[in-house]
């Protein structure tokens, strides 16, 4: 099998950088991903699948029912992109202004839809039944439950869901994991200050929201690192502040927005409570009204230990040991697939983008093509590994791919 999957991956490689690229040239924003949905319903229909499409507003799904009896398991992919303006020049770069594919989802969409036009050339020898779930909105954190709310993991829910991740951190293609939180939980917060509005040569006769909106991004700011002396770190990260509509006129208003990331429930906890105190106390040293809003909360992404057992045989495997690797610390990023592995067993994969690369959420960064090749095997293995039958009533792996 191991061999059948490398020529299937060597086949299609050249199509999927193709497609990658045109993928590239079309970011849409969370739940605004129509181009990009219908582009993805057309390459499953020309794998003759019979495609769900609307599915939360913009999501995509589909089921790959292989030859033999086994379980059934879930892939998914996110497909929204960020407001970022593209800086790479590249000759696929952005054709949608201000919007860019600067967290790699471009790449994560076309290793998961020609994993699939793999397993359906091998639908004879797969166990079971690969569904394979295509997200919106994953970069505002809501896309995961409102695909799982309009039933997109099907009935009966899949034994299993598994999905990668573009990284910067490691050489390109090698994929890595850990078992238990690979990811940090996250809470999205807006804050709004009501002060006293006035004349711009006149601020004594005013209380300015805007300085008392800076004293607060200060020391909320300053939280970051400070739990549990550091072993259980937290970051808050201020991302939008605004106030005012003209220069030479003090608001009434001022807002922040931003995030709060943690690596467990306790320093969560601790973080929130510390985090209100403050700027509570700002609020009353400053004379401002504050109006503290918790928006929405993400999970951490929790990998299973039974499938990141099964990673591992199915890496060995497939993959050189150059191209594997393990990830020994949480990251304080945040995924919404985090939603998912509270409702079954899931793992979530690094897939390296090369030391090199530029960051993530940035306009520089662009998905490694070199690294395609990786990530369409591994979700390839992992697929037919995981459908066979007993397999996910966690007993020891015992069939190679080889």
């Amino acid at each position: 099998m191991r061999d059948t999957i490398h020529n299937e991956v060597r086949k299609i490689i050249e199509k999927a950088i193709d497609l990658r690229h045109r993928f590239h040239e079309i970011p849409e924003r969370s739940f605004e991903e129509n181009k990009t949905s219908r582009l993805i319903a057309q390459e499953l229909q020309q794998m003759g699948l019979d495609v769900e499409e609307g599915i939360a507003g913009t999501g995509v799904a589909a089921n790959i029912k292989g030859g033999l009896h086994g379980n059934t398991i879930a892939l998914r992919a996110d497909m929204d992109a960020l407001n970022i303006e593209e800086e790479t020049s590249k000759p696929y770069a952005s054709r949608h202004k201000g919007l860019s594919h600067s967290c790699g989802h471009d790449g994560h969409i076309v290793c998961l839809l020609e994993a699939a036009r793999i397993l359906v050339k091998l639908r004879e020898q797969l166990a079971g039944t690969v569904r394979v779930i295509f997200q919106p909105g994953e970069e505002n954190g809501t896309g995961a439950q409102a695909m799982i709310d309009a039933g997109a993991l099907g009935s009966p829910l899949p034994a299993a869901i598994f999905a990668l991740h573009a990284w910067p951190y490691l050489e390109s293609g090698v994929v890595a994991s850990k078992p238990g939180n690979i990811t940090a939980a996250i809470d999205y917060f807006s804050i709004t200050v009501k002060g006293k509005g006035g004349h711009g040569a006149r601020p004594h006769e005013s209380t300015n929201p805007i300085i008392s909106a800076s004293h607060i991004v200060q020391e909320i700011s300053a939280l970051t690192n400070k739990g549990d002396n550091g072993k259980d770190p937290c970051v808050v990260s201020v991302g939008i502040i605004q106030g005012g509509t003209q220069p030479n006129t003090i608001p009434d208003h001022a807002s922040i927005e931003g995030t709060i990331r943690s690596l467990n429930e306790t320093n969560r906890r601790k973080t929130l409570e510390t985090f209100n105190k403050t700027v509570k106390e700002i609020g009353i040293q400053q004379n401002v009204q504050v109006a503290i809003d918790f928006i929405k909360y993400g999970p951490p992404v929790n990998n299973n230990p039974d499938l990141y057992h099964l990673f591992e045989k199915v890496c060995t495997d497939l993959l050189v040991p150059e191209k594997r690797a393990y990830i020994k610390q949480q990251s304080m990023g945040s995924e919404d697939f985090g939603n998912y592995t509270q409702l079954i067993p899931g793992l979530l994969i690094r897939l390296g983008m090369g030391e090199s690369s530029p960051p993530l959420h940035t306009g520089r960064f662009d998905f490694c093509d070199k690294s395609l090749d990786a990530g369409i095997t591994i979700l390839v293995g992992l697929a037919m590994k995981a459908t066979e039958t007993n397999l996910l009533f966690w007993s020891t792996v015992t069939r190679s791919l080889l």
